[in-house]
């Protein structure tokens, strides 16, 4: 597996400074990216702040690769937002772009929302592209007694909707990661890594006496992915991210990629942390 970036680790230096912040992660061995578009704003709010007729040689010259590309939930009903995104995505040389995650309160809307992830799928595939979705905690929660993850990938296409397996996040869902990688494997085209505090006082499963698993968690009120205290950098943490690396390997899923929700260090001092862990594992693949 090759290490990846998710743009939102670094979204407050983002916002300040575009261009010197990618600059930057590209120097510390950032090389495959996936970019965010709640990073950005103005007419080229797609992940980079920049026209294609500029992203193309900035990402050329800092020689990145764009792996993939966040839209939200809000944006799945917004066709002419879609096709301009997938667009954009398309000229620089996207591969995958995604979902960060989606909330639903029944089964009946879960299939109502993997239609629609069909809908992107086929978007991006008529431009030469494949689309993911990615999970947080909450997929784990069953809706009919099933998960809702499974109804998901269940209802969607896996020729058009890949997974991509956030590690830690399944990790808050009571799930093993490395479990997941061998079930999923064949659908799933990245991995997402932060890490978990050994100081860490709540319940590591959220579903364990923080949210009551037989009502549906929801986006915004139960869910909070920005609280600094519940990250920390690869490599300092608990997590056995080695193993999680042999699992994904043995499944030939590409790249591991960070993506550091919250942190209490400096964003780019955060980052270069997880890189120099990322540097100890076996099993990674550097250019």
């Amino acid at each position: 597996m090759k290490v990846g970036l998710q743009m939102y680790s670094v979204k407050e230096s983002f916002g300040k400074d575009p261009m010197g912040t990618m600059e930057k992660v590209a120097e510390l061995g950032y090389r495959y990216w996936e970019i965010c578009a709640f990073n950005s704003s103005g007419p080229y709010n797609f992940g980079l702040d920049l026209p294609v007729e500029e992203a193309v040689p900035f990402l050329k010259r800092l020689g990145v690769v764009i792996i993939g590309a966040h839209i939200g939930e809000k944006d799945l009903r917004d066709d002419q937002y879609l096709e301009t995104f997938f667009d954009y995505q398309a000229a620089i040389g996207c591969l995958n772009p995604g979902i960060d995650s989606i909330f639903c309160q029944t089964a009946g809307e879960i299939r109502e929302k993997a239609a629609l992830l069909n809908k992107c799928g086929r978007m991006c595939k008529a431009r030469g592209m494949r689309f993911h979705y990615h999970n947080h905690f909450h997929e784990f929660q069953p809706f009919d007694g099933i998960r809702m993850l499974d109804h998901i990938l269940d209802n969607t296409d896996p020729e058009l909707v890949d997974f991509e397996l956030d590690t830690y996040w399944a990790l808050r869902g009571g799930q093993d990661p490395v479990q997941l990688i061998g079930q999923y494997g064949g659908r799933i085209c990245m991995l997402h890594q932060k890490d978990l505090p050994a100081q860490y006082h709540g319940p590591l499963n959220l579903f364990d006496g923080f949210h009551d698993p037989a009502v549906p968690v929801r986006g915004g009120v139960d869910f909070h992915p920005d609280r600094k205290e519940d990250f920390v950098e690869v490599g300092t943490g608990i997590m056995d991210i080695q193993s999680i690396i042999d699992a994904g390997n043995r499944s030939q899923i590409p790249y591991i990629t960070l993506e550091q929700d919250a942190t209490k260090l400096d964003e780019i001092e955060s980052v270069a942390l997880s890189m120099a862990s990322f540097r100890k594992y076996r099993g990674i693949e550097w250019d």
